[in-house]
């Protein structure tokens, strides 16, 4: 934990004046996520032999499940979800990742349309998905009130996982 603190330091030195920091984080995590869905994805239709659209909606829900562990873990761990709350959490970021991937598929077909570059066309796609999940699943999924906070959770050993005073200000 230590060196993730360390990297959101450096995070909001180079670029936090510019983009939040966790933002950053959220799309770093988001990153892998793709990593991890094309992985499944193949795993699925090669070696397993499941139909491409059954290995993708297996990918999908993988990278989501992934992608929602990590930013509960990392991201939004001065919010993190626990008990019950982590489950209707879950199901949540499924909703609004939904809605993200229908606005990326949306926007990207539009700009393929419009100037026929592909890669351009993938990236605005991916982009406007980007910015909608994180900004829904701040507002729906990890607002402030949503998660028991980790002294509570904690007791006496507070001071140890209480986050320096810069952290948090990158962070928020």
């Amino acid at each position: 934990m230590v060196a993730w603190e360390y990297l959101t330091l450096l995070l909001d030195k180079l670029a936090g004046h510019l983009v939040p920091v966790r933002f950053l984080l959220f799309a770093m995590i988001g990153a892998f996520g793709v990593v991890t869905h094309l992985a499944v994805l193949w795993l699925a239709v090669y070696p397993f032999g499941v139909g491409f659209p059954t290995g993708q909606a297996v990918a999908t829900v993988t990278a989501m499940t992934g992608n929602f562990c990590l930013n509960n873990l990392f991201t939004y761990r001065d919010k993190r979800l626990r008990g019950g709350t982590l489950v209707t959490g879950l199901l949540s970021f499924y909703a609004v990742c939904g809605i993200g991937a229908a606005a990326n598929v949306g926007i990207a077909s539009h700009l393929f349309d419009a100037n026929r570059s592909w890669w351009l066309a993938g990236l605005g796609g991916a982009a406007i998905g980007a910015v909608w999940n994180y900004a829904m699943s701040s507002v729906f999924i990890w607002r402030s009130g949503a998660a028991t906070p980790a002294r509570r959770v904690q007791g006496s050993t507070a001071s140890v996982s209480a986050k320096p005073a810069a952290l948090t200000y990158a962070l928020d």
